[in-house]
């Protein structure tokens, strides 16, 4: 994956350091990130593209959090949203009163490239 540094024009800057401000993220490591995007953005949250994102928080602040209805509505979320993704199956591994972890099962095919049973762990601050 190549890194780049930018100033806050975008204008790019020479650094010595590994560690990076901004990267462009391409690949297999853009689904990861597409599927974080999706997991922290409530739906109807964008004016722009009102279907992206989910309604897990609908589950959690109703007072009746169930975790199976969430997983599998979830799932289904990520599944409309990320063209050439299948078998998507969503595991939540904590939830308590300030933090929701779940890990995200999946593969990907975009006609040219596949990746089989790949997964990425979502940490969102309730």
């Amino acid at each position: 994956m190549a890194l780049k540094d930018f100033s806050i024009t975008f204008q790019k800057i020479k650094t010595s350091t590994d560690k990076k401000d901004v990267s462009i993220v391409t690949g297999f490591n853009a689904i990861a990130q597409y599927i974080e995007h999706i997991c922290k953005t409530q739906k109807g949250e964008l004016p722009d593209n009102m279907n992206l994102g989910s309604d897990y928080f609908n589950y959690i602040f109703d007072g009746h959090a169930d975790l199976g209805i969430m997983e599998i509505k979830l799932a289904a979320d990520i599944l409309a949203m990320i063209p050439g993704l299948n078998d998507v199956k969503v595991n939540v591994i904590t939830f308590t009163d300030n933090i929701l972890v779940f890990e995200v099962y999946y593969s990907f095919n975009d006609g040219i490239n596949k990746q089989q049973k790949s997964s990425c762990f979502i940490e969102v601050e309730l």
